[in-house]
């Protein structure tokens, strides 16, 4: 598979735990060993970040002042565009993509999060971004 070309693409990885937080950046930049990856444990920084910030994608897990489905609605509102990766130890997939989530991976797979993020990334080019229901409504 081809990585999107970029000489830009950098993430923001979202977990409270700093080796879980380790792992994740590891993992993404043997896949993408050129970009630039932010590191972020608390919700409001994260939330700050992905307003404020043009990022490739976000790899979230948790932080420590919301479960990973608040932060996953709290990070939607703030930016509707950008992709959203959600890791997680429990299979919530369902929630999570209904909040906005791109795409979901359990914990027990995440060495293949470079693979995940190159194939979001991918079918991203083609695809018309997110809307939250909140912005639906203000755009009526």
């Amino acid at each position: 598979m081809s990585i999107p070309a970029s000489p830009s693409l950098n993430f923001l990885v979202i977990d409270d735990n700093a080796d879980s937080r380790f792992l994740l950046v590891k993992t993404l930049l043997r896949k993408f060993p050129a970009a630039l990856v932010q590191e972020c444990q608390s919700a409001p920084s994260a939330i700050d970040l992905v307003r404020q910030e043009s990022h490739s994608a976000v790899v979230m897990h948790r932080a420590s002042e919301l479960t990973g489905l608040q932060l996953l609605r709290e990070l939607r509102a703030a930016n509707g565009t950008v992709p959203i990766i959600v890791v997680s130890s429990i299979d919530r997939s369902q929630e999570a993509k209904a909040l906005g989530a791109d795409g979901f991976l359990l914990y027990d797979e995440w060495l293949r999060i470079g693979t995940v993020v190159a194939e979001l990334l991918k079918s991203r080019s083609s695809r018309p971004p997110f809307a939250t229901e909140s912005q639906e409504e203000a755009a009526k």
